[in-house]
This record gives structure tokens, C-alpha cells and sequence, in this order.
């Protein structure tokens, strides 16, 4: 029998409740006080059909899910059986990035479900970035005329192109996108990445900028130079007319505010952002960005929401936790280490193993599953019960086509599902693996392409090969140097 992810507790009673192939079996179902962990759930099957007991209507859906994935194993009868279940996260969360390339409505929808049926519930919606904005905003409609297009893609010598490249979301698309995910009981978190990664909005708006300069949206990958101003009134302004279309658009609990990899050069020297940061009483360029975060979560709290921002963010040291969940996806400095053992709200992203973009030799299906964030080097027990879960973004600078998006999140994202829901669960790798290969089937059958089976595990001086044939036509040396600036500076 093959579940992803495995219940907490299964017992099989011996014998089968039978019927026809293809008909209705009885099912009863009730939500139970009895049962206080949000998200959990019990099936029992005996003679008389299933009986379905959940503390919440997530738990029933989780429970109907286990039911679905038990129906593939078996035709025209079920076990007698016992499960209780339930998960070890809140957050499980995966991202999608349509910036870099832009996926359809229907596309994301396939995602969706494919995510669903492995219990996910946060789904991370990249929206905005330097090669694209992709989504409808009135209030500022150039952001989208303007930002929306690019001209040209070079993402690396598998990756040329000299032709305009642009799309983006209705607000009546993402609406629809947001309510498919409620049936499946998933909050969708849309992403407006600031101050840095935005010169597909300084293109539209170049006063926002240090220098006014005129730019372009960007055609490669990279960390650009050029950033918002945050000494500038009008920068919070349009921030803020953005954040409420969003919430308007989005009922999420979170909005993610990005922060990640922000050029400090322009900042250091404009005589605005001097003001901002003297008129603040802060040192350094660092504690800025940290009380931009801030004042951005600070807004977003006022509307009922927490923010979410990558980790860089809070280097500055000065970033209370109080209305913020950090993104720890690289952090070199310990920032992150310290908000977690200080009891700040972390969602674990590692770059490695959890970044899905890059090839199955760098991050193998072994590596995401055996993996365990509560087993980060210098986490104490307060740091542990801190963090709320997990999440696996997919970027798309070097993903051109739906398949292609779909082998690099698959199988990979049933690891990711499996840490999330059981993160303490002792692990077996080869039971896992034979179950991923039940559910590839499956997969298939739902117009998802997993990755080859041969690409999963590769043999060590296999994996060697395919990363640096990666490096060669896709990254250059200025990428490397300005990745590590970024990520590690």
C-alpha cells in the first residue's frame, strides 16, 4: 500500500470492504471536538463503509485525500483499516515563479492539484521580479503596461532569445486562481518582492529610483544594481496603493514582501536614504533595509496581515518579530539562526536542498527527503518549536515549458510533502521510493511529466558532470560573484 505522505498511525485490521468498480461506497463523516490538532483526522473502514472523524474541514479534506490515494492501491475494494493522522507543519508550502516565464491559468491549476493530492497547503505566488511583472494593478496601471514586458530573454546559452517577452494575471485570473486553491483548502500567498528586485517597476516608475536613470525591465538573471528608494515619500505611497490591490485581490493571512538580495550602493549614495537613515537614529545600510521591512510589515499588520520576508532582511538586526515571518532560503551571517533560537517565526526554504530549478544531481530527490530542518546546526529547542514549516520554491530563469517545470517539481515536491507532514518520523528511503514511483504513475495520469527516473539519485561523478554542464550554459562568472554579494554579503 502506498500513501504520500504516510499517516501518522496506520493499522490494517484484515479482511476487505468490497464493491462494485466504479460505484459509490458508503461514507460517514463528522468534525469532532474530540480531536484538538488543527488539520488531523481518523478512517476507520470495516463492514460497514468508511467512517470519516476530523477536528476541522481541512481535516475532512486531508482525510478524503488519504481516501483518494487509498483507492488507487485497490480496485472495487478497500481495506479494513485504522489511520489517524495528522501534520507536523502548518506551512507546507511550494513556490511558483512566473516571472521569469510566464505559465497559464490552467497550467498554475495543474500545480495546484498536483500539490493538493500530497497535502500541501501554501502556495507562494512569485509576482514580481526584475524580468517581469505579472499582475494586473490599477492603481498603477504603467507598472503593468510597462513592467509586464521584456525585451529579450538571455538566461544562458540554452536560454537566448531576442524577442519581447511579457504576460501577466487579471485580477479576475488570480481571483479564480485564489478560489481554486480554497476548494483545496490552500491559502495562496502572492510575493511583491521590494526594494530590491525591482527594475520591472522602475521602468514603469524611474523616479522611485536613487538615480531617476531610465531602465529597463532586465533580460538576464543577476542582482541589479538598482533598487527603490526608500528616503523618497512617493516610493511608500506606491507600495502601499500596490499592497492594498493585493489584499484586496488575496485573503491571505501572509503577504510576501521579498527583501531578498538588495544592492546597497545606491542607497549609500543618496543623500535621501542618508536622511531616512539618520532621521531613524540607525548606523548602518543594513539596519535601513531592516526598518523598511518594518514599516511595510507595520502597514500590512493594520490590515490584519503578516508579512513574510526573505532573510536578508533582517541582517540590520533591528527587525521585531512581531508581525514578520522570515524566508530562510541562504543566510551566512547566523541572522537567521538567532531570529529562530529567539523564538521569531521561520519557514525553512533552503537553497540546498529545497531550490527544485536547479538539477536533480545538485538537489536529488535522496537529499530533499533525508533532509531535516530541525536538525540545523546550532537550533535550540525554542529555535525548533519556531519553525512553522517548510517550503520549495521553483524559479524559472532556465524553465522555458510547462514539462519542463513539471520534471524539476516532480518527484521532488512528494520528498518536500513527506518532511512536511512527518518531519519527525523516522525515515526509509527505500519505502519512500517505491511509493514515489506508484504515485509518478498517477502523476501522468493528471498531466504532470515527473522527471525520469534515472535523473533521481545520480551516481555521485554523474552528479558532478550534470552540475557543471548547468554552470556552462547557464550561470556566468558575474552571476556567481554577484549570487554570493547578495546571498552571503
Amino acid at each position: 500500500m502506498f500513501l504520500c505522505p504516510q499517516p501518522k498511525k496506520l493499522e490494517l485490521k484484515g479482511g476487505y470492504f468490497r464493491f462494485p468498480v466504479g460505484s459509490q461506497f458508503p461514507v460517514s463523516e463528522k468534525i469532532t471536538p474530540f480531536l484538538s490538532q488543527k488539520e488531523s483526522y481518523r478512517i476507520e473502514i470495516d463492514a460497514q463503509g468508511v467512517h470519516i472523524e476530523a477536528a476541522d474541514e481541512e481535516g475532512l479534506y486531508y482525510a478524503h485525500t488519504t481516501l483518494e490515494q487509498l483507492q488507487s492501491n485497490y480496485r472495487g475494494c478497500l481495506p479494513y483499516i485504522y489511520i489517524y493522522d495528522e501534520p507536523s507543519f502548518s506551512y507546507r508550502g511550494f513556490m511558483i515563479d512566473p516571472c521569469r516565464h510566464f505559465f497559464s491559468v490552467e497550467q498554475i491549476k495543474r500545480m495546484i492539484d498536483a500539490a493538493a493530492y500530497f497535502k500541501f497547503n501554501k502556495f507562494h505566488f512569485h509576482l514580481t521580479d526584475d524580468q517581469g511583472i505579472r499582475m494586473e494593478l490599477e492603481s498603477y496601471p504603467e507598472l503593468t503596461a510597462i513592467g509586464s514586458v521584456r525585451y529579450g530573454s538571455h538566461f544562458g546559452k540554452a536560454h537566448d532569445d531576442e524577442e519581447p517577452y511579457g504576460g501577466f494575471y487579471t485580477k479576475a485570473q488570480l481571483r479564480e486562481i485564489v478560489e481554486y486553491c480554497k476548494e483545496r483548502f490552500i491559502e495562496v500567498i502572492p510575493e511583491f518582492d521590494i526594494p530590491g528586485h525591482t527594475s520591472a517597476v522602475l521602468a514603469a516608475m524611474p523616479q522611485l529610483s536613487c538615480t531617476g536613470e531610465e531602465i529597463k525591465p532586465q533580460t538576464t538573471a543577476g542582482i541589479f544594481p538598482d533598487v527603490l528608494c526608500v528616503g523618497k515619500e512617493e516610493t511608500y505611497r506606491m507600495i502601499y496603493a500596490v499592497l492594498d490591490e493585493i489584499c484586496e485581490i488575496f485573503p491571505s493571512e501572509y503577504i510576501h514582501i521579498g527583501g531578498d538580495e538588495v544592492p546597497k550602493a545606491h542607497w549609500n549614495d543618496c543623500p535621501l536614504c542618508q536622511e531616512k537613515r539618520e532621521s531613524l537614529g540607525l548606523k548602518t545600510m543594513e539596519e535601513l533595509h531592516g526598518a523598511f521591512s518594518q514599516e511595510i510589515s507595520a502597514y500590512l499588520k493594520a490590515r490584519g496581515r503578516r508579512a513574510i520576508c526573505w532573510n536578508e532582511a533582517i541582517r540590520g538586526g533591528n527587525v521585531e518579530n512581531d508581525n514578520i515571518t522570515v524566508a530562510w532560503w541562504m543566510d551566512k551571517t547566523d541572522a537567521s539562526l538567532r531570529w529562530l533560537n529567539n523564538g521569531g517565526p521561520v519557514i525553512i526554504e533552503s537553497f540546498s536542498p529545497y531550490y527544485v530549478d536547479y538539477p536533480h544531481g545538485m538537489h536529488s530527490l535522496r537529499d530533499i527527503y533525508m533532509n531535516n530542518p530541525k536538525k540545523l546546526r546550532g537550533l535550540t529547542d525554542l529555535g525548533k518549536n519556531s519553525i512553522v514549516g517548510i517550503e520549495s520554491p521553483v524559479w524559472t530563469e532556465y524553465i522555458t515549458t510547462f514539462e519542463k517545470l513539471t520534471q524539476m517539481c516532480f518527484p521532488r515536491w512528494l520528498a518536500v510533502a513527506e518532511t512536511a507532514w512527518n518531519v519527525d518520523e523516522e525515515k526509509d528511503f527505500p519505502k519512500f521510493l517505491k511509493s514515489t514511483k506508484f504515485f509518478c504513475e498517477i502523476l501522468r495520469e493528471r498531466g504532470i511529466t515527473p522527471a525520469p527516473e534515472g535523473d533521481w539519485n545520480i551516481l555521485p561523478h554523474t552528479r558532478l558532470g550534470q552540475t557543471l554542464g548547468f554552470v556552462k550554459n547557464n550561470i556566468t562568472k558575474k552571476m556567481i560573484v554577484d549570487f554570493f554579494k547578495g546571498a552571503n554579503k
